[in-house]
């Protein structure tokens, strides 16, 4: 059977896995493992744009990877982006099985709001099996509600679901 793996690849409250790992256990039906990789990021920092570059921190991830059906995650809370993006919440890479997951604009305090604990994990649980979601090899919906829906803005996220829509449930189950 297919891990589901999170690496924390920088540092934030971890109490957030609380919170994430049920969620997670729930939608995919598996066991879902957290290891801590707490490391230096500069060998993906861009002093020019001031962010992170996702497919550097995928290449790291790929040799985290102990089995070849292992679904890896990192979650990084810094500002991250991947070429043609001006930024990311992650990025996912179907054929290794490794993705990102940046916290960093989920952050209801990063578009000037108040913090809410609460508003910020329901986006994490949602871009996090997003991001699962294109592991287990689904593509962008086009159902508003569907957790994977391509959202651009907080607003997006706060507006789907953090559940597949019928047509990816589907996919994902004749996939597993």
């Amino acid at each position: 059977m297919r891990s589901i793996i999170l690496v924390q690849m920088s540092d934030f409250d971890s109490s957030l896995f609380e919170a994430l790992v049920p969620a997670l256990e729930a939608t995919f039906k598996r066991s879902v493992e957290v290891r801590s990789r707490i490391a230096s990021l500069d060998y993906a920092y861009d002093p020019i744009r001031q962010q992170y570059r996702s497919p550097l921190l995928l290449a790291r991830l790929k040799h985290m990877k102990r089995g070849k059906d292992d679904r890896l995650l990192g979650m990084v809370d810094v500002d991250l982006y991947a070429p043609d993006f001006d930024y990311i919440y992650g990025e996912a890479e179907i054929a290794s099985g490794v993705g990102t997951l940046s916290l960093y604009r989920l952050h209801p305090q990063f578009f000037g709001a108040p913090p809410d604990k609460k508003l910020f994990e329901e986006r994490v649980i949602k871009e996090a099996t997003h991001e699962l979601g294109h592991l287990f090899g689904l593509g962008h919906c086009r159902d508003k509600k569907c957790v994977m829906r391509f959202c651009p803005n907080p607003q997006d996220v706060d507006a789907k679901m953090r559940y597949f829509c019928p047509r990816c449930e589907s996919k994902l189950t004749s996939r597993s």
